[in-house]
């Protein structure tokens, strides 16, 4: 793969990423991370990596993906190889829960009225990275199966209109 398929541009070969961490392994360290089973010193110790490594790849990496934004605005890659490297590396972490098109509106709604996922998320036993899974999923489903499309445009609107 070239530089530009691998990482986005300039800097995203092995070679010129501090201590070697690739877009595409600070993608899945950031999904393992997020994950929130294990404590961070765990994580970074099995690559053989120290907190302050890590803190000076990912602000190399930020760094990377605002200076693509600032200079190609709405065109710019990097984010977006990096949210889909992230994407991949967390679903193939743990696939997301089971959940059908009512259960994941009556999330959606529970979500909006909580104001923050915490308490919806605390009282069915997601993680945060679950909800991202199941949305993730979700999303491809409601844009690709009109019935279960149908069942949670239907579900959705019934709890919207419902008194609290």
């Amino acid at each position: 793969m070239s530089q530009d398929q691998e990482g986005g541009g300039a800097g995203s070969a092995q070679g010129g990423a501090p201590h070697g961490i690739t877009l595409f392994d600070h993608a899945e360290l950031s999904a393992q991370i997020a994950e929130g089973d294990r404590p961070l010193p765990a994580i970074l110790e099995a690559r053989g990596l120290t907190e302050a490594q890590w803190n000076e790849s990912t602000m190399y990496w930020m760094k990377r993906i605002g200076d693509d934004v600032l200079e190609h605005g709405k065109d710019a890659r990097v984010p977006h190889v990096y949210s889909d490297a992230f994407s991949k590396a967390q679903d193939a972490l743990k696939p997301a829960p089971s959940m059908d098109a009512a259960s994941y509106a009556k999330l959606v709604v529970d979500i909006q009225v909580a104001g923050s996922p915490d308490e919806p998320l605390a009282v069915r036993g997601l993680s945060t990275a679950d909800y991202l899974r199941l949305s993730r999923r979700w999303a491809r489903v409601l844009s690709s199966e009109p019935e279960q499309s149908r069942i949670f445009v239907e579900v959705y609107q019934a709890l919207q209109s419902a008194p609290s």
